[in-house]
């Protein structure tokens, strides 16, 4: 015998509907105020309702471990490579981005209520991770150093399999391509580079002989292939420093080239005093989120050189957002936001080093020796 179910009664639906509808609309303007960031404190002397902020943190590394004011964060990946973080106080807060074997980053931000906070972090390998390019291969394709790469590995690690044999000869072994095709490279660069110097050095002897202004600008012309840009920030060199200039506008300019400060006037909130040490502020516009919020931003930020002549400089493969610097005692990626500080890692330490990124890879030239520089561990 199947069993009998008896619906609800006319009556009975309309309760249950009329019922619900007044749950949702007494429960609506509670989840559209948590939506905006507001908290009420229970637990507080005095419960008071609280606009708080989030943090959204990108954090690439494998198996990091993220900390905001020393307490680890567990429950907030939405992404693989991302974390947001919801329900923070207002003030400035100490975030840091670590895991086994790299180096750990630190940032101190300041959150605003009802905004939320991004920022991207970057772990290098503690220890250098390569990949090495070697002269010649063996006729199965393993590589061979017929030089002992000592100065190579000494500092940094590997986990290609390779051989040094200074007795074979080299007639018995195969060219590497890829070796050839970069030692070209680095040659072609340092010819570009001492005709750069060269030119440099005739323009500051010459500054006050030029005929024209023409010839002038020809040389300034010359000069000027050291700016690099990438989607919409630029790096060029100024005197003995790097900067990188945000060429976007609006919502296209990176928010840590910005600030958002609350007023009601222009007037009120001080850009003369208060802001004057935020840097060269080129934009000011009214965000449609806030009528009362202004989005000041600067188009130029200084990238840190560790007091350190700049050799070279390029962004990091496939990531806008860093800029990888040869200084003299080795090559370092360094991030340009530079809220509360700049993080600044070891890639690669040595001296007389030469650097060129080709084909989304970073390379580096030790000597005779070549190899690409890798910015994950190796497995």
């Amino acid at each position: 015998m199947q069993p009998e179910v008896k619906p609800l009664s006319y009556n009975h639906r309309n309760l249950v509907f009329i019922l619900l509808t007044v749950i949702f609309l007494l429960s609506l303007p509670a989840f559209i105020f948590y939506g905006m960031g507001y908290r009420y404190s229970f637990f507080a002397e005095t419960p008071t309702i609280t606009a708080t902020g989030g943090l959204y943190i990108v954090a690439e590394a494998e198996n990091n471990q993220i900390y905001v004011d020393e307490n680890e964060i567990d429950d907030a990946r939405i992404f693989r490579e991302a974390s947001y973080i919801q329900g923070i106080k207002p003030g400035l807060h100490r975030i840091h981005v670590q895991s086994v074997g790299l180096h750990t980053w630190v940032k101190e931000l300041k959150v605003s209520p009802q905004i939320v906070t991004e920022v991207e972090a970057f772990n290098l390998p503690i220890t250098p991770q390569v990949r090495p390019v070697t002269e010649f291969l063996t006729k199965d394709g393993q590589l061979i150093y017929t030089t002992a790469p000592s100065n190579i590995f000494t500092k940094a690690s590997s986990s290609d399999i390779y051989v040094v044999s200074t007795s074979t000869a080299t007639s018995t072994l195969i060219v590497n391509p890829e070796f050839t095709l970069l030692k070209e490279l680095f040659t072609e660069k340092a010819s570009t580079t001492a005709k750069r110097l060269a030119l440099k050095e005739k323009m500051e002897k010459d500054r006050f002989k030029f005929a024209t202004i023409t010839k002038e600008m020809e040389i300034e012309e010359e000069l000027s292939t050291t700016t690099i840009t990438r989607d919409k920030i630029t790096l060029y060199k100024n005197n003995d420093d790097v900067f990188a200039r945000a060429i976007g506008v609006d919502r296209q300019v990176p928010s840590y080239y910005c600030s958002n400060q609350f007023s009601t006037t222009t007037t009120e909130i001080g850009i003369d005093s208060r802001l004057q040490n935020f840097g060269k502020l080129d934009q000011l516009a009214t965000t449609a989120e806030n009528n009362n919020q202004l989005r000041i931003c600067r188009t130029d930020i200084k990238i840190d050189r560790k007091w350190q002549n700049v050799q070279d400089f390029d962004f990091v493969p496939d990531n806008v957002n860093l800029v990888l610097m040869h200084l003299e005692d080795g090559i370092y990626v360094v991030e340009i936001d530079d809220r509360s500080w700049q993080n600044v890692q070891l890639l690669y330490p040595g001296k007389n080093l030469a650097m060129i990124v080709y084909r989304d890879s970073v390379f580096v030239k030790d000597g005779n020796f070549i190899f690409e520089n890798l910015l994950t561990l190796n497995n």
